[in-house]
Formats: C-alpha cells, structure tokens, sequence
C-alpha cells in the first residue's frame, strides 16, 4: 500500500455515513462489483522531483520530493448514494483543510481523548475562538494532517471531480473519481553526527 493511499484512507475511514470502514480499500485488487457501495484508492501517478540532505533532531536525513496523483473512486449503485458519498468526501477533505480538530493525528476518535493531554479534546469544551471553528485551541499540539503525512498543504489540490459510469456490466455501477494532485515528501536517516559551527582563531594560522 502506497503512504498516500494510507493517509487518504485513514483520513475517510469512519467519516463517510454509507460506507463502513470495511468497504474502503486501497489499490486495485479489489472489485467493485462486489462490494458496491464502497470507496477504493489508488495511486494514479507519481514523479520524482528532487532530492536534499537535511537535519532532523542532529540526525542527517535524505529528503526525497515527489508529485503524485491520487484518485479517490467512489462506487455506487444508484444517484442518491452518489450524492451522498461526494458530500462526504469533499466535506471530509474540507475538514483536513481546515485544520479541523478531528484529522489531528493526537485526536482518539473512540473516546474524544488527546493523546498528548490525556484529556477530552479541548475544541469540544473551550469557548476559544479556535474550538468554535472545530479547531484544537492549543495549536502547538496539533498535528495537521498534512504535517503528518509530509504533505506541503500549499501543493494540494483536488483537480476534478469526474463522473465515470460503468453501465455496460451485467449490474450497471456508477462511479465518480476525485482526482487530487500533491507533492509529498520522504526521509531517509542516513546517521551521523551534525556538527555545529566553529570559530578559527585566526593568530594561530
């Protein structure tokens, strides 16, 4: 499974209301003819941009950047699920966007807990102005869904939302294909220690 396959399918999981997270699979080895209603993921596309050495923690690391296409499909058998399933799908990605408090990768949707807090999410009981947005008042905890996946948020995009039926099969599917388009990044740790900068004493030269 592709990382961006598996951060879209977290991110849908348990959000979209006629789908059980069951029913949400990623790639294509799935069919759809057998488990329609039900949302597959797969990786359309992806190109290597370019790569750098940075440092994280005093760790040099090798950060790799790519963009990809990913295409959301969702499968259906009739008009009033399909509409159902695209309102809850760009309400869900409309929700990552706006830093809402439930795509916070510390927010434990069994019990409203903050991992970080060990306390009930503060967006649900604060009168901060942020909690009223649906957003985590203490910003310096949280986790977007974005920084989480090493997705620069300003890449992303939805580039169409595509109607594709397939209507010459024994049972007749209808299907719509959001197709998102991202930059994402990757790390390697290659070790090693970084080393601060120095001053010369310049008489002693």
């Amino acid at each position: 499974m592709h990382v961006l396959e598996k951060a879209f399918l977290d991110l849908l999981r348990n959000h979209i209301s006629m789908i059980p997270p069951a029913k949400i699979f990623a790639g294509s080895k799935y069919s759809p003819q057998d488990n329609s209603p039900c949302i597959t993921l797969n990786l359309a596309d992806e190109s290597f941009i370019r790569d750098r050495y940075v440092e994280i923690d005093n760790i040099q690391h090798i950060q790799k950047r790519y963009n990809a296409d990913l295409w959301i499909n969702l499968w259906c058998n009739s008009e009033e699920e399909r509409t159902d399933m695209i309102n809850d799908t760009t309400r869900r990605i409309n929700e990552a966007l706006a830093n809402h408090y439930t795509t916070c990768s510390h927010f434990n949707r069994d019990d409203d807990i903050c991992i970080k807090t060990s306390r009930v999410c503060e967006s649900l009981n604060s009168q901060n102005g942020r909690a009223n947005k649906k957003q985590c008042p203490q910003i310096q905890l949280y986790e977007s869904f974005f920084t989480r996946n090493h997705i620069p948020k300003r890449t992303f995009c939805i580039d169409s939302i595509t109607n594709l039926d397939e209507l010459e099969l024994t049972q007749p599917l209808l299907r719509t294909i959001f197709r998102l388009n991202m930059d994402y990044f990757t790390y390697y740790p290659i070790g090693g220690r970084v080393f601060e900068d120095y001053a010369i004493d310049e008489g002693l030269l």
